[in-house]
This record gives structure tokens, C-alpha cells and sequence, in this order.
């Protein structure tokens, strides 16, 4: 690889533009994990107090558990990059950060794909003996999707240890590949490569997007037209569920696509990561799956419920914590 003969040379004044942008990650992320960990400590303590947790909330327990896990990995890099450079391009760490980078993303993709079929399979209604077949099987088939989705990820994940990124000190000229100097190196990034690994998984989770909103979408207008032959209201329940569905679905779809942008922008280093643009896809990054959390939260009845319960007890704990410590056990018996 050629990084062993390279002497990194740390800087010893930080600047305040690197300052910045790492409170800025750090609020980001600190934001991002606390609202995927809510995500995680309501079904961890439904499931202990009901021994049981829906398929739905499984799914949604494991992609706020990988959301997190993303925000953390990248709060260390940043750490790392702005105050160790001589860590982050030395022994191949700098590979294994963009290949966790891209196994995450990865896995958010497919677990949310998922989510999406699960509520196409279960809300959508169609006559097809296939679809009738996945409506009762597909609860039993959700712990393998999901184990599916994270040998995806992690064998799409592997290429970026060595074939992609090429550390090296001497100077390097392709038109094939993209480079940038940081001191005196060199890191080389075959374009191609990751060209061809995003835009297959992209597009496979694309599709799986299209294809559930279509039938949805479908399922929904169907509906709809058999209400308005039969002169019923069109809020049913049924039109609700379709409706939250198709809401969920869309947000992610969109949000995706602005995720997806941004990540290859990374990843192929058309930017030095110190530019502006860099750091701005880097926020972007850190921004859409908190984004879409919340949005998943509101949508759900339950979370949403216990999220302002939460806010509620939150905003009065200030005065609870002013009184004695039977008045409070008191309190908290009573609630």
C-alpha cells in the first residue's frame, strides 16, 4: 500500500474553523443518538414488560440501533481526523472508517427497505396468492430480512479495505482516480469502484422503495373508490394506515435521495475533507437519518405518546427535584 513509509507530520495549533465544525458534528450527533436511543429504550422496555415485540417495532428497534451506532462511528472520526491525522491515515484506519461509513449507511438502507415492505405486505390489500402468502408469513421472515440486509452490507462494505482507497506518499497522476494531499499524503480513490457498489445497493433499495409506494399508492386508491361507491367516509381506519404508510415511505425516499448524494461525495473524495463542501455532506449525512427518526416517532402512535410523556416529565423535573425524597417517591407511586 505504500502508507508505512509516510511520515505524518500533526499539526500543533487546531484551527477554529476545525473547532467549529466538530461542535457542530458533536451537537449533531449527541441530538441524532439521544433520538435513536429513545427509539431503542421504549421497545427494550416493552418487550421486557410484554415478552413480546411486534415485527414492526423489531424492525424499527434494529435501524435506530444501527443509526446510532452510525453517529457514534462518525463523531469518532471526526475526533480522530481533526486531532490524530497521524492515527487516522496510518494502518489502514483510514479504510476501515470508510468501509464502517458505507456498512451503515448500507444496513440503514436495507433496514428501512424492510420497514417499507412490512408495510406494504401488511396494510396493502390485493388478492394475489403471493401477497396473501407474505401477509402471513412475513413476520417470520422479518429476522432473516434483517439478517440478510447486514451480510449485504458487510460484503458490499469489504471492497472499501482494499480495493478502493490506496494510501500512498509518491505522487500519483490518473484520470481514472481522484486524489487529494494531506501533508505529504496521498490517498487515492478509484471512482469506479464506488460508483458501481453505491449504485447497485442504491438502486436496489430504490426499487424496493418505488415498488412499495406503487402498491400502496394503488392499494389506497382502490380502497378510496370502493368507499365512494359504497358512500362511506373516507377517514376510515383502513385509509389512515394507508395514508401514515405512504407518509413514512415518501419521507425516506426523499431523504435517501439527499443522503445518497452527499455520502458519494464523500466517498469518492471529490472534496479534500477539511472544504467546505465536504463538511457540508458530512452534516447532511448526520442529519438525514435523525431526521427521518423523528419523523418515524411522530408517525407512530406509541413513541409519539411516550416522547411527550417523556418532554412532559422532563419540563417538570426541575420542581420535583426541589421537593423531599418522600415527596417524590410519592409522586412518582402515583404516576
Amino acid at each position: 500500500m505504500g502508507y508505512n513509509d509516510c511520515h505524518f507530520v500533526k499539526e500543533d495549533n487546531i484551527t477554529e474553523s476545525s473547532i467549529i465544525v466538530l461542535v457542530i458534528l458533536a451537537c449533531e450527533a449527541f441530538v441524532g443518538m439521544w433520538i435513536n436511543s429513545f427509539i431503542v429504550a421504549v421497545n427494550c422496555v416493552k418487550r421486557v414488560k410484554q415478552r413480546y415485540l411486534s415485527s414492526a417495532d423489531n424492525i424499527l428497534a434494529v435501524l435506530a440501533f444501527s443509526r446510532f451506532c452510525f453517529l457514534l462511528k462518525t463523531m469518532l472520526q471526526t475526533f480522530c481526523s481533526t486531532f490524530y491525522p497521524e492515527i487516522y491515515y496510518a494502518n489502514s484506519v483510514f479504510q476501515v472508517f470508510r468501509a464502517v461509513t458505507w456498512f451503515f449507511n448500507s444496513s440503514n438502507q436495507w433496514f428501512a427497505a424492510c420497514l417499507c415492505v412490512f408495510y406494504c405486505v401488511k396494510i396493502a390489500n390485493f388478492s394475489h396468492p403471493l401477497f396473501i402468502y407474505l401477509k402471513f408469513k412475513i413476520s417470520r421472515l422479518v429476522p432473516w430480512l434483517l439478517l440478510g440486509s447486514v451480510f449485504l452490507s458487510l460484503f458490499s462494505s469489504l471492497p472499501f479495505l482494499n480495493s478502493v482507497y490506496k494510501i500512498e506518499c509518491n505522487d500519483f497522476n490518473s484520470s481514472l482516480k481522484r486524489r487529494y494531499n494531506v501533508k505529504n499524503v496521498t490517498v487515492e480513490t478509484s471512482v469506479s469502484h464506488i460508483l458501481s457498489i453505491c449504485g447497485i445497493g442504491f438502486s436496489m433499495a430504490f426499487t424496493i422503495f418505488i415498488i412499495s409506494a406503487f402498491l400502496l399508492l394503488f392499494s389506497l386508491w382502490r380502497h378510496t373508490r370502493q368507499m365512494q361507491n359504497n358512500s362511506s367516509s373516507f377517514r376510515s381506519p383502513c385509509v389512515e394506515a394507508h395514508i401514515q404508510a405512504m407518509k413514512a415511505i415518501m419521507s425516506f425516499f426523499l431523504i435517501n435521495i439527499v443522503n445518497f448524494i452527499a455520502l458519494l461525495i464523500l466517498l469518492t473524495n471529490i472534496y479534500q475533507e477539511t472544504a467546505a463542501a465536504s463538511v457540508a455532506c458530512t452534516i447532511i449525512v448526520d442529519a438525514c437519518p435523525s431526521v427521518h427518526s423523528i419523523i418515524l416517532i411522530l408517525s407512530n402512535p406509541k413513541l409519539k405518546k411516550t416522547l411527550i410523556k417523556v418532554m412532559r416529565y422532563a419540563k417538570q423535573f426541575p420542581k420535583r427535584s426541589g421537593g423531599s425524597p418522600i415527596a417524590l417517591k410519592l409522586d412518582w407511586t402515583t404516576h
